[in-house]
């Protein structure tokens, strides 16, 4: 509840900001990125192999905020709802046992990046680069399988290397669409209150969206 008041307070704190006196130098957009959901595990155990056994898809979306620096220069932020999964199979090495546990997760998602333009390549388009780390706050989570028990818990933080380029090209006086590919690398072991298992998640994703 704390989490999803958190987003409702970041939304309207961005929304505000678009007023006649900012219009100039914030511009606000939407977008939606289909994902694809890399785990990463280490297990400590002696006896417990834990495997990557899918990849799975899921989707980020939500609102952005872009704050202009200089005219090809923007910090780029906003507030994104984030769907993700941990799927793995987790191997006995004594009997050869194996079971696979899956796991979705929910996720507020606040990116903290650049976003450089270059000068125009076509009519009214330009290439961007997007570089920077993201803040994610856990709001739910829960087991798929009925027996799916192995993770105690997932910690309620964890954070993200970001990068990513596009196309954006403009549609009018003020509003542009834009597509790219982004790649989030997890940096934080979300695996929190197991010793067994570190585990970190990476997104590889596509952006679409518009920019007024």
């Amino acid at each position: 509840m704390r989490m999803k008041t958190l987003f409702c307070i970041v939304l309207a704190y961005l929304l505000g900001l678009h007023e006649p006196a900012f219009s100039q130098s914030v511009k606000l957009g939407i977008k939606l990125s289909p994902t694809i959901i890399f785990n990463r595990f280490v297990s400590h155990s002696d006896s417990i192999a834990i495997n990557n056994t899918q990849n799975d898809k899921r989707f980020t979306f939500g609102l952005t905020a872009d704050f202009g620096l200089t005219d090809n220069y923007f910090f780029s932020t906003g507030v994104l709802y984030s769907l993700r999964k941990v799927t793995f199979a987790a191997v006995n090495l004594n009997s050869g046992e194996s079971d696979t546990e899956q796991y979705s997760l929910e996720y507020i998602e606040l990116p903290l990046t650049l976003k450089l333009y270059t000068n125009d390549i076509g009519v009214d388009s330009k290439i961007y680069f997007q570089p920077g780390f993201t803040l994610d706050f856990l709001v739910n989570w829960k087991g798929i399988n009925k027996n799916d028990n192995r993770v105690n818990g997932f910690y309620f933080f964890d954070s993200s290397f970001y990068i990513g380029a596009g196309l954006e090209k403009m549609l009018g006086v003020t509003t542009a669409f834009f597509a790219g590919l982004f790649y989030q690398r997890g940096l934080v072991d979300i695996a929190n209150k197991n010793d067994d298992i570190t585990l970190k998640n990476d997104l590889l994703g596509l952006d679409l969206g518009l920019r007024f």
